[in-house]
C-alpha cells in the first residue's frame, strides 16, 4: 500500500515538473519575441535620428 502512494506521488511530481517545464518554454518563447520586436524598434528609431540629423545639416537650424 506505501508502494502505491509512493508511486502515485512520483508520477504527480514527474507530471508536475513537466507542466513547469512546459510553462517555462512558453515563457523563453516569449521573452525571445519581445527582444526581436525590441531591436527592430531600436534599429528603426536609430533610423529615424539618422534621417532626422540628415534633414537637419541639409536645411539647418532654424531654416525649416
Amino acid at each position: 500500500m506505501a508502494d502505491d502512494a509512493d508511486n502515485h506521488t512520483i508520477k504527480l511530481l514527474q507530471e508536475m515538473r513537466r507542466e513547469i517545464s512546459d510553462r517555462f518554454d512558453d515563457v523563453d518563447t516569449r521573452i525571445d519575441g519581445v527582444t526581436h520586436i525590441l531591436t527592430l524598434m531600436a534599429g528603426h528609431s536609430h533610423d529615424l535620428d539618422a534621417r532626422i540629423e540628415s534633414l537637419e545639416t541639409t536645411v539647418g537650424p532654424g531654416k525649416g
